[in-house]
């Protein structure tokens, strides 16, 4: 009779004693998960937009850049935005703004007041701080001066804009691997508050 009572229900068998251990180890992930959530870990651990201070210079990959002033112009009905900094070609052939969706990719801006983004810009490279330029530039050459365009249908007044800059991948775009390249946003990217200078339209 002894050797049957440990097979009576509710005698310390094994499966009443796995649902309690069960228990405080789903709650003690629990408490771990709500700990680093409350903590910010989750936050700090996906943030890759970096702060930097005017005038860093960023390496996207293709392309290093610095930003360093902005000017917004009024004309024909619209705001252009001309962001002025020194860009230097990483590659080993001429890097052509306009292909490969470098600057669709690689740039941004946000307006403080209006929070408007616009990522569609143009940018030129060329000497001095000329208002356009050329779209190519050679390797191997020291930083020249060079300028993104954002275009705004409206301009609120204000002393700073933010500019988004993207790290770089050089991926292949299609679906089946036919190797359409295109430059693609990586996770890293970095942000600028640019100091803006404002200057409406002029009456003719």
């Amino acid at each position: 009779m002894a050797a049957n009572d440990g097979d009576e229900p509710g005698d310390g068998g094994r499966p009443g004693r796995s649902v309690p251990a069960l228990l405080i180890v789903l709650a003690c992930v629990l408490a771990l998960t709500a700990g680093v959530w409350l903590a910010g870990g989750f936050n700090r651990a996906t943030d890759r937009l970096f702060r930097l201070p005017v005038g860093t210079e960023v390496d996207m990959g293709p392309l290093s850049i610095s930003v360093q002033r902005a000017l917004a112009r009024e004309g024909y009905g619209e705001w252009n935005v001309y962001v002025f900094g020194m860009c230097r070609n990483n590659t080993d052939e001429p890097l052509v703004s306009s292909a490969d969706r470098l600057v669709s990719n690689g740039f941004s801006m946000q307006h403080p007041t209006s929070r408007e983004v616009v990522g569609d810009a143009s940018l030129f490279f060329g000497p001095g701080e000329t208002l356009g330029g050329s779209n190519s530039l050679n390797p191997g050459t020291p930083p020249v001066p060079c300028q993104l365009v954002f275009d705004y249908d409206t301009f609120p007044d204000t002393d700073l804009v933010t500019v988004g800059i993207s790290e770089l991948e050089w991926i292949d775009r299609s679906p089946t691997g036919e190797g359409d390249m295109v430059w693609s946003a990586a996770r890293i990217a970095y942000r600028f508050e640019v100091p803006v200078v404002t200057e409406p339209e002029t009456e003719p």
